[in-house]
């Protein structure tokens, strides 16, 4: 006579999603900090080395994008814009690295570094697409991030903007990547 019912337990084989929910928020809040440097850098070099630019425009950007064009400017510093737009600029990826981890652990399971930063290219060229094509169209038609009839002051080119959201987003995977080794150890 059996004395226990054995319940058998499927396991996933991912030793990153068990690790407990405030250790992925801080894994998703970490992806999408280090994505933010690495989309931010392009477009600071960009317009450090351009004369006709400030470095820092482009938490300027964010700011003169939500609040009003007077608060950009193109050849020079407002710090109040720059510390608001700072603090929304890491808002938004904090929230894009924890969409990023739920969707690269939740949904698809990656576990190889190639998997890890084609998810990455992926994530950072759909992350352009929404950006460019579906967020700054809602005002004043993505000016100041880009050139418009509205205004002519904008951040960078095109291709700078491609070139950081592709860094964001294999900076992204790579660090899944690296978090998902880590807590596998």
């Amino acid at each position: 006579m059996a004395t226990h019912v054995e319940i058998p337990v499927r396991t996933t084989g991912s030793s990153f999603r068990a690790v407990a929910r405030p250790r992925r928020i801080g894994a998703g809040v970490g992806i999408g900090l280090v994505g933010a440097l690495f989309m931010a850098a392009p477009l600071v070099i960009y317009d450090w080395v351009n004369s006709a630019h400030a470095a820092l425009e482009l938490p300027m950007a964010v700011t003169g994008w939500l609040f009003g064009l007077d608060r950009f400017v193109q050849n020079g510093y407002h710090w109040w814009p720059i510390v608001i737009g700072a603090v929304l600029l890491i808002a938004y990826w904090m929230v894009s690295g924890l969409a990023f981890e739920r969707l690269v652990d939740g949904a698809f399971a990656v576990r190889s570094l190639a998997g890890s930063l084609a998810t990455g290219f992926a994530w950072g060229i759909t992350g352009f697409v929404t950006f460019w094509y579906v967020l700054l169209a809602i005002a004043r038609d993505g000016a100041p991030f880009r050139a418009t009839a509205v205004s002519s002051a904008f951040v960078a080119p095109n291709w700078v903007w491609i070139l950081g959201f592709v860094a964001a987003g294999l900076a992204s995977g790579l660090t899944y990547f690296a978090l998902r080794r880590r807590a596998a150890s």
